[in-house]
């Protein structure tokens, strides 16, 4: 099937995890491209893009649609405030990378809220990263509708109003610099260190090749004790035996943990016996998260099950459970347990994407489209 091969060469390039969107979103930016390249039917369509990196780059366009705000999720943008007031030195320059940036929406959010902390424009640098030329030219424009504030006010000192829309003002624009880059094929990020990353709402979207490559290269641009803020449904892709997750509810950060110092080789003729450290013990969920990713699903169903018995309303934990249970191959109990999240949260995206792929898996076209119909509304909203 020629969709099915063109959505291999978009997992080959950009890491692209076809389910996660659906075939169906790809179809049709498939038929948007090929319409507008007056081509009469898909092979070729396919054959423009076999030999046209242009055209490939168009099409990624077309699939990759930007979806941010200000301040989204608001509570990162929070915490990032607290802790460069409190736990940066100002002395130094403070490097932040946001990548994939979109439309510029979040490292403009980033920037103002490190001028809000105290420090001044020239104690901290932004780079921005995005495969989109199309998302970077916006951002660069910096020139947004009332869209992308998503009901909240509209500060006069860092935007200027421009007939019916609004500009970051020049002094904010300039914190910040966009790039184009594909984090896949980063070069740019092994040359530069960072004390903050911002990465979220991308690893849903990929396979586990690509969300593996993504994760190292942030792993290796990231500072200790650097943060990483990845979105609310990432946050079992982290590698928890070096991040420890930062104490601020929804912030989803998690702080990189400083290398620990290599130990002498024991002496053979020594007989003193090492005193043990205490052990830290994690809340449960954390646990059954750090299981899941062993690859420990019994264990980490059971903690998440003994979480849910004080907690019947965590929403997460629900959506965790699910994903335990897929990897069980127990589709029936995985379903049950993304209803009862989305019971929980109407509007919990992954939930819904979880839910809407294992419908899909299961031959249910009909109740995976009206999901799928749902999820185009969360985020029209």
């Amino acid at each position: 099937m020629v969709q099915t091969t063109i959505e291999t060469m978009l997992r080959q390039k950009i890491g692209l995890d076809a389910s996660s969107i659906g075939s169906n979103a790809i179809a049709y930016a498939i038929e948007q491209r090929q319409s507008r390249c007056g081509l009469p039917n898909l092979k070729d369509y396919y054959d423009r893009l076999q030999h046209s990196p242009e055209e490939f780059d168009a099409l990624i366009e077309t699939v990759v649609v930007p979806e941010t705000w200000f301040f989204r999720d608001r509570e990162p943008f929070i915490y990032l405030k607290e802790w460069s007031k409190t736990a940066w030195n100002p002395n130094c320059t403070l490097r932040v990378l946001s990548a994939p940036c979109s439309t510029g929406e979040e490292p403009y959010s980033i920037a103002i809220t490190l001028l809000e902390s105290g420090l001044a424009a020239d104690q901290f640098r932004i780079d921005a990263l995005d495969i989109s030329q199309v998302a970077l030219e916006k951002a660069k424009q910096a020139i947004y509708t009332k869209r992308s504030f998503r009901g909240g006010a509209i500060n006069p000192a860092y935007f200027e109003e421009t007939g019916d829309r609004y500009q970051v003002r020049s002094h904010i624009r300039k914190t910040v610099q966009f790039v184009q880059e594909n984090l896949l094929e980063s070069h740019r990020l092994l040359e530069h260190q960072y004390n903050v990353i911002f990465c979220r709402n991308l690893l849903i979207y990929l396979d586990q090749e690509a969300r593996s490559r993504v994760i190292k290269t942030l792993d290796q641009a990231l500072i200790p004790p650097g943060l990483l803020f990845v979105g609310s449904a990432e946050t079992s892709q982290i590698l928890h035996d070096h991040y420890q997750s930062v104490d601020h509810s929804a912030a989803f950060a998690y702080r990189k943990a400083e290398p620990r110092p290599s130990q002498p080789a024991p002496s053979k003729v020594s007989a003193i016996k090492p005193v043990s450290k205490p052990t830290i013990s994690l809340p449960r969920l954390e646990q059954a998260k750090q299981l899941l990713d062993r690859g420990q699903f019994a264990e980490a169903a059971q903690l998440c099950e003994a979480h849910l018995l004080l907690d019947r309303t965590d929403a997460n934990a629900y959506l965790l459970l699910g994903k335990i249970y897929q990897e069980l191959n127990r589709p029936e109990q995985a379903e049950k347990a993304f209803q009862k999240a989305i019971y929980l949260n109407s509007q919990f995206y992954e939930a819904l994407i979880e839910l809407a792929l294992l419908k899909e898996q299961q031959g249910d076209l009909a109740t995976a489209t009206i999901l799928k119909a749902r999820l185009q509304r969360i985020l029209k909203l």
